[in-house]
């Protein structure tokens, strides 16, 4: 595995009746090479089709080598890790212990649990599709220095939270954000 291996980090907010879920696709630890967002309808039940439809179609599927999920989706019941890891063919890694998925899992399919250290930290994660050994190199290739979470989780949950605070526009309309409001009050106060 390389230094450069290319793992998505998914996150997701709930905004009215929608989850909105950011993946943000990395390097290893060292650069963003880019960015997947799926709109689910909360009443709906196949999360993990429409993740893994976006997933799919984006131009970085080819070159994944893994996914891991931060514990704000790890949380949501209408997700399973092991579905995911079938339909995509790709290793699944949630970062709570909790595996996910309201339906009883296959025993062959069910996931592991795995202790791992990363950067001497004892951290518990949910893996489908992928042996302790692997899931550790992953976690040492995906995070810097001090941190056991992988960069591309990092990236996804702050650009999750940034959507939940209504600071980006997922509507894409002309409404205006608290950003856009406070940039403009900024910026006439200094006479531009």
């Amino acid at each position: 595995m390389k230094r450069e291996t290319r793992i998505l980090g998914l996150s997701g907010t709930t905004i009215r009746d929608r989850t909105i879920v950011i993946g943000v696709v990395f390097r290893g630890s060292l650069w963003l090479d880019g960015v997947v967002t799926a709109t689910l309808d909360t009443a709906g039940y196949d999360y993990d089709r429409e993740i893994s439809r976006a997933i799919r179609s984006s131009k970085q599927y080819p070159q994944l080598y893994a996914i891991i999920l931060s514990h704000h989706l790890s949380r949501n019941r209408k997700i399973s890790i092991s579905n995911l890891a079938k339909k995509l063919r790709l290793p699944v890694i949630s970062i709570a212990r909790s595996p996910g998925g309201s339906r009883a899992e296959p025993f062959l399919r069910a996931p592991k649990i795995f202790g791992i250290v990363v950067d001497g930290k004892h951290l518990e994660v949910t893996a489908a599709g992928v042996g302790r050994t692997e899931t550790q190199r992953l976690y040492e290739i995906g995070c810097t220095r001090g941190s056991k979470i992988p960069e591309a989780v990092r990236v996804a949950d702050l650009m999750a939270e940034q959507l939940g605070r209504g600071l980006l526009n997922p509507e894409g309309d002309m409404k205006r954000s608290k950003a856009t409001e406070r940039t403009k009050a900024i910026s006439s106060r200094r006479g531009e």
